[in-house]
């Protein structure tokens, strides 16, 4: 049963992680589509939105590796862990 539950967790993030990606080019080139078919700003827009769209999409996977991935690595305190001092003499 574990098993299944850590496959079923796999592809949910594998899901997840492909709408992380997809979803804000798409968004961006449905809105650069509006700006030209409404106020006619002609093909030029769709680069910027595209460009735009990709970037948000990496912000996105970065987010999704440091919550998702990093999740089980612990930070260090820096209480915890004194570094010795060259002046510490005890």
């Amino acid at each position: 049963m574990k098993e299944l539950n850590k496959l079923m967790t796999g592809i949910l993030y594998v899901g997840q992680l492909g709408l992380d990606l997809i979803m804000p080019v798409i968004l961006c080139m449905l809105l650069a589509w509006f700006l030209d078919s409404k106020f006619g700003f002609g093909l030029f827009v769709f680069l910027p939105a595209l460009v735009i769209g990709i970037a948000a999409g990496v912000t996105n996977f970065k987010k999704f590796y440091r919550k998702m991935v990093m999740k089980d690595v612990k930070k260090r305190n820096p209480k915890e862990t004194e570094i010795p001092r060259f002046s510490n003499h005890t």
